[in-house]
């Protein structure tokens, strides 16, 4: 194979992956979240409201706050900050658990 084939072959095969990464739809929890996203131990407040931690009105309806606790435990989920050490980890073990005990009440105050 001569250089204009091999740099043709190239082009070509840059041009291809641009193409599939452009048009491959993404999936929303694709990306790890950087460190900065997650807080600070000292930084989660475990006596906040339920519609505190989940990020909603007080009145929110029950689909908003399950649109809510969806979103929050995807993006605070242990398994996303698992590679980044133990630190981290124990920090999204501890908001996962502090946003399930909040959408449990706020689904408890909504029936």
């Amino acid at each position: 194979m001569e250089g204009l084939e091999l740099l043709a072959v190239v082009v070509f095969f840059l041009i291809g992956y641009w193409v599939v990464d452009f048009f491959w739809p993404k999936k929303k929890g694709d990306a790890v979240p950087p460190a900065a996203t997650l807080p600070g131990p000292s930084a989660i407040n475990d006596t906040a409201p339920w519609h505190e931690v989940l990020g909603v009105a007080p009145d929110a309806t029950l689909e908003q706050i399950r649109k809510a606790y969806g979103e929050k435990s995807a993006q605070y989920h242990p398994d996303r900050v698992a590679g980044m050490g133990p630190e981290f980890r124990d920090t999204a073990v501890r908001l996962t658990r502090r946003i399930n005990d909040a959408y449990e009440k706020a689904v408890r105050a909504r029936s």
